[in-house]
């Protein structure tokens, strides 16, 4: 059978349209990070009427839509608190669904079946903003990166972001008050080292020169975020003001330091628990001389195999996933800390929440390990 030019012409049509496809659904759906498992979405649509975000989609399977959704585009909440998304699937609502929540955006995970071909996620607020929403979404992509970067030593870095005209000052320790004034982003380095035996400070105070707009500042020094602070307030004013790190303090910091392990299972310098143990060890432990001995001890001994650890885990997310459930618990209890304000708390509280980990860690195994071998023998 010979095959027409006409019929062979329409065939190399089809061939490259579906191959041109692709990418123009690519271009339309950039407002949304979203990766999807057993189909394809087809057309994203915002109701500002109903606060709503419309996903059509082509189930070819039993899968799942995880999607970021920026809080500039749409969000839920009640009066500044957080609530939840109502999700439905074919006008039937799910009754639950994963969720990670971060100051700039929330990722939902939405299971579907074969049959289903149309999602929606209704919130409270609907906001059409592209040019805000493209900078409010990259502000995390870009600390993490400049986290990933090395600062000369004794130096710190002050990140301001914004969409508007600012001013204000910064100093350290180490500099003289220093005025500054811009537009939009940009960043500054400074001399922040301790000395001497006495603990160098840091503090910047920037102001918004505009009713609209946002600012948002961060200190960062040794890959780790020392200081951050935001206002979208009427003329805003953002202030901080941390200790900086010491290149020869009773604390070090090994090379990339951090929560190395942490870090690698929940993916980011910036994750909520990421941060909660460095406003731990900050604002409680180093804070007391039994915490400042106690971390010196412990790091000696976590950075001697952490670095192993996270690498395994960027390379096999299974073993990733055991340690995220792994260290979960223990990072909850650690949360009883934040309540420790003087020496002797840091040490009761500490020494208690020591004990509760060496029982959930140790403590049950045993006793069910036990328990079976009294079953079988």
């Amino acid at each position: 059978m010979i095959l027409k030019p006409v019929f062979i012409i329409a065939i190399v049509a089809v061939a490259m349209i579906g191959v041109m496809v692709p990418s123009v659904f690519a271009q339309q759906f950039e407002d949304f990070d979203y990766t999807i498992r057993g189909g394809e979405v087809l057309k994203f649509e915002l109701d500002s009427d109903n606060t709503s975000l419309l996903i059509s989609i082509d189930a070819r399977a039993r899968g799942e839509l995880i999607i970021t959704l920026p809080r500039a585009i749409i969000d839920a909440k009640i009066g500044s608190e957080d609530t939840d998304f109502d999700v439905f699937i074919r006008g039937m609502q799910l009754s639950s669904y994963e969720e990670t929540i971060t100051p700039y955006d929330r990722t939902v995970t939405i299971p579907f079946k074969r049959s289903n071909d149309e999602l929606s996620i209704v919130g409270t607020h609907i906001f059409s903003q592209p040019a805000v929403t493209m900078q409010t979404q990259s502000i995390e992509q870009i600390v993490q990166s400049e986290l990933n970067e090395e600062i000369p030593n004794r130096q710190a870095k002050l990140l301001i972001f914004s969409d508007t005209e600012w001013a204000g000052a910064f100093q350290s320790s180490n500099i003289d008050f220093t005025e500054i004034a811009g537009q939009n982003n940009e960043d500054v380095i400074f001399e922040c080292n301790s000395s001497m035996g006495n603990q160098a400070l840091f503090g910047a105070k920037i102001q918004k020169l505009t009713q609209e707009g946002y600012l948002e500042l961060f200190v960062i020094q040794n890959q780790k975020i020392l200081s951050q602070g935001s206002t979208e307030a009427s003329f805003g004013e953002v202030y901080i003001t941390d200790n900086c790190f010491s290149n020869s303090g009773p604390v070090p910091v090994p090379e990339g330091g951090g929560c190395l392990i942490a870090t690698a299972t929940y993916g980011s310098e910036m994750s909520q628990q990421v941060q909660q143990l460095r406003e731990l060890r900050d604002n409680q432990l180093l804070q007391t001389e039994s915490g400042t001995a106690f971390m010196g001890t412990f790091n000696d001994i976590y950075y001697s195999f952490s670095p192993v650890i996270a690498d395994m885990e960027r390379e096999n997310p299974y073993f990733k996933e055991a340690v995220k459930l792994a260290i979960t618990p223990m990072i909850s209890s650690l949360s009883l800390m934040e309540n420790a304000e003087s020496e002797s708390e840091v040490l009761s509280i500490g020494i208690s929440v020591i004990a509760l980990n060496i029982g959930m860690y140790l403590g049950l195994p045993a006793i069910v390990v036990v328990g079976i071998r009294k079953t079988i023998f």
